[in-house]
């Protein structure tokens, strides 16, 4: 097995291995028994079969020119958008119900029909992508084209046995000229081939994914995959040597995970001749990132764009096991299969589409495993975050997560020192995370918007000053010390704030007592005259105030003892990231009282009570 991104490969090289053997698809045909429903994804095969009969007969809703146009009319995307996903996911249900059902004979005139539907579609890729006034070019290769084109590659080839001969002709005819040769022709002219985030693993398995499920010129394939090995590495290098990202655990999942599946498309077609993971141990490192980031409950620590809430894929996390036996995914695998096993499949969730659902058939075991390992604690110097977990005398579970980093990262956020906490499985303190993405948040007025300015952070406000965004700005870690039962981490916020800020020096302390039940943090700010700062917290709890001590949700208590005022809570809204629909956050103000430059605080668990 040779990497094709390490060793020294010629195009030649690889056309004589493409040439040796066709190799297989990652996904079996149509008449494999491996696409009998295991008994424990039993009453998500029955879910989704049900949903693909009531749509059977249902003609796809219409992607109108009027829906193209609204983002380059307003900057929303989600009317096109809702439209786009909820045809992907109708497509993806209708192939399963004919894997899956009973009686699929009937599912197949609904999958010929939605794949038709999905040919007819001008252009595959988000109009909040193309420059195009109207929103439309099929010459642009963005996430979802590429996406679609892996989708309707498979589909092809899986059944090949079922579908007329014109419609795999047909499919086979646009992904070799609006994909394959488009991006052997057009490569420079897309922004994602050196990119290093999602964008870059993304779209080259769409695009060389589909390619190796379907093309057989061994030539084209040979070329396309010579100009990858130049630009995949870049996506690579985006992950730091300790294999962390800015981008978070939600988006390692798609990015890596993406990565991952090439991987598996490569090794297939050239029967394990040609690699993207072999002998690669930066590979590994990114292999255990997320797995260390993920917490209790069906949460994640989601530092910028991150989403909070979900479970890391186990169609995923079963490769990697497999794979790369020490990237922790193993102690991952049975935990989310259980929990999609007892909470069903979300079958309106974005990418719950063929892609998604023929992989959790195809490669889930039939039993979760052991899933009684404790997440360990872990720290990534290069992205500056440590996420440490713990069990105090009275049982409560305590996860804790804060960084330093700075403000030009991937997906950013200006949230130098913010941090996050969970108890017993329930966000406490949180951070936003991905709100609604419109062409206003990607452009100049990104940190108008809540979610990525600093105050929507847990950090504090410097002389009324909120933290700018630049590489510049940046935070320091000045101690970081880890054990059994404490974990202390000390930044230096200086840097992150703007010169008018007047500030000489803004440190933030964090000590976590596991066997206590505390997180103590401090702040300390100096000035070369007068100045004043508020430390904040970021909760979606309800908030009651007393004398000296807050309560959180009824079993969380924030004590500020003498010297710290409640400077006030702010009730605020921001667009949630999938629908745009309204969310209240809570920020909570705290204040040194008088001359003190110091903000000192408490969080502890107690039982639920009230408060004096």
């Amino acid at each position: 097995m040779r990497n094709l991104l390490r060793d020294a490969i010629s195009r030649e090289d690889i056309q004589s291995i493409l040439d040796a053997g066709p190799g297989t698809g990652v996904l079996p045909a149509r008449t494999s028994p491996r696409w009998r429903a295991s008994p424990r994804l039993g009453n998500v095969a029955t879910a989704i079969v049900d949903r693909a009969r009531e749509e059977a007969e249902e003609a796809l809703s219409e992607l109108t020119d009027e829906l193209y146009a609204v983002f380059h009319q307003t900057g929303e995307r989600q009317s096109f958008e809702r439209v786009y996903f909820e045809r992907r996911r109708r497509l993806g249900r209708a192939a399963m119900a004919v894997l899956l059902a009973g009686d699929r004979e009937r599912f197949q005139g609904s999958l010929v029909a939605k794949m038709t539907g999905t040919m007819a579609e001008f252009s595959w890729a988000l109009p909040a992508h193309v420059s195009a006034p109207s929103g439309k070019d099929p010459a642009v290769i963005d996430l979802f084209s590429a996406e679609t084109a892996n989708t309707m590659a498979e589909l092809a080839v899986v059944f090949a046995d079922c579908l007329p001969d014109e419609l795999i002709r047909q499919v086979k005819e646009r992904l070799r000229q609006q994909f394959f040769e488009n991006y052997l022709n057009r490569h420079a002219d897309f922004a994602w081939v050196d990119a290093g985030m999602n964008w870059n693993a993304v779209c080259h398995q769409g695009v060389l994914g589909a390619a190796l499920t379907l093309e057989e010129d061994t030539v084209l394939l040979a070329k396309m995959l010579e100009l990858a090995r130049g630009y995949l590495p870049c996506f690579l290098n985006g992950f730091g040597a300790d294999g962390s990202t800015s981008e978070g655990p939600g988006y390692w999942q798609y990015g890596f995970g993406r990565f991952a599946e090439l991987n598996a498309q490569l090794e297939a077609r050239t029967d394990g001749a040609l690699s993207l993971f072999a002998f690669d141990p930066q590979v590994e490192a990114i292999a255990r990132f997320a797995p260390a980031c993920v917490l209790s409950g069906g949460h994640f620590v989601n530092f910028s764009d991150g989403p909070r809430v979900g479970n890391l894929d186990p169609a995923l996390l079963f490769y990697l096991a497999g794979r790369l036996p020490e990237s922790g995914a193993r102690e991952e695998t049975g935990i989310a299969l259980r929990a999609m096993a007892e909470q069903g499949l979300d079958l309106q969730a974005v990418r719950c589409d063929f892609f998604h659902l023929a992989r959790v058939f195809t490669r889930c075991p039939a039993e979760t495993g052991d899933t009684g390992a404790a997440r360990p604690d872990v720290y990534f110097p290069e992205w500056g975050v440590v996420v440490a977990r713990g069990e105090d005398g009275a049982g409560n579970r305590w996860e804790f997560a804060a960084k330093a980093g700075h403000n030009a990262e991937h997906h950013n956020h200006n949230d130098c020192g913010s941090f996050l906490v969970n108890v017993n499985a329930v966000p406490v303190l949180v951070e936003i995370g991905a709100p609604e993405y419109t062409a206003d948040y990607f452009g100049p007025g990104r940190y108008e918007h809540l979610a990525a300015r600093s105050s929507g952070h847990s950090v504090p406000l410097v002389n009324g000053c909120e933290q700018n965004a630049g590489r510049e700005f940046e935070a320091r870690i000045l101690e970081c010390t880890m054990d059994d039962r404490h974990v202390v981490f000390r930044l230096d916020l200086t840097r992150c704030y703007p010169e008018v800020a007047a500030a000489r020096s803004v440190v933030r302390s964090f000590v976590f007592d596991k066997d206590a039940g505390t997180i103590r943090m401090e702040d300390r700010c100096e000035f070369d005259g007068e100045g004043t700062f508020e430390s904040v917290l970021m909760t979606e709890s309800e908030v009651v105030a007393g004398k000296d001590v807050l309560l959180l949700s009824g079993t969380v208590e924030v004590r500020f003892p003498e010297g710290t005022s409640l400077g006030g809570v702010d009730r605020l809204f921001y667009p949630q990231h999938n629908s745009g629909a309204p969310r209240e956050v809570n920020r909570i103000r705290f204040v040194p009282a008088g001359l003190s430059k110091v903000v000192s605080l408490l969080i502890r668990a107690v039982p639920c009570q009230g408060i004096d």
